[in-house]
């Protein structure tokens, strides 16, 4: 009979403790080369002017989010091995900076014209993750203004993939209006677009924001 009652609790204190396991937000992205950090740099030594932080600046990686979502956390090695063998199978390729772009929700971001290597990119990648991830992934409050992005995200866990995949580096989260008219005004709209290539992917847990400031793992291209 005790161990009964032993086992009967066993299986309701591990049950709840999995229930309640927090879970991980982790970033799949592409690394850039050394060339995106000049341009990335230069526009936050344009945004200091303006009395704006950048996320560079606060030591922040440049990324282009592949696929970004919540994950239970024990399941890191497995998206960490599905990545390595991604990896393999693409090699280095040009994506073009198009633009310095503000959002409706006052954040801004360095865009980033899409391709079929890098559409290809991020399909492979979400098609690999989706079933490893939460079924619940908290919702980022910028979403709610997008209402095609919301349709998404309760799809997959993410509002930018597939056809709404918009790949970009994003330069600052909500920001101050006045001093973002000044920066778009002095700078942003005259940003020229620039061909820089894409080595690898890496794996990060990141912020609110979906931000980070180090990676987990990274995988090169073939």
């Amino acid at each position: 009979m005790v161990k009964k009652l032993l086992l009967i609790f066993s299986m309701i204190y591990f049950g709840n403790t999995q229930a309640f396991a927090q879970n991980v937000s982790y970033n799949v992205f592409l690394i850039p080369s050394k060339k995106v950090a000049a341009t990335v740099q230069n526009i936050s030594q344009q945004l200091k002017e303006e009395k704006l932080d950048s996320l560079y600046n606060q030591s922040y990686l440049p990324h282009i989010t592949l696929y970004l979502t919540e994950y239970p956390q024990e399941r890191l090695k497995s998206i960490e091995t599905k990545m390595e063998l991604l990896a393999t199978q693409f090699q280095p390729f040009d994506i073009t900076l198009d633009k310095v772009e503000r959002t409706k929700g006052d954040w801004l971001m360095l865009n980033v014209e899409n391709n079929r290597h890098l559409q290809s990119l991020a399909d492979n990648v979400t098609v690999a993750l989706e079933p490893l991830r939460s079924p619940n992934p908290s919702l980022p409050n910028w979403v709610s203004k997008y209402p095609e992005k919301l349709a998404s995200f309760k799809r997959y866990g993410s509002p930018n993939v597939f056809t709404n995949f918009e790949p970009h580096i994003t330069l600052l989260p909500k920001s101050d209006a006045k001093k973002l008219d000044s920066f778009m005004h002095k700078y942003g709209n005259d940003f020229k677009p620039e061909t820089v290539q894409v080595i690898g992917i890496g794996i990060a847990q990141t912020n609110a924001n979906g931000q980070a400031k180090k990676d987990l793992a990274t995988y090169f291209f073939k």
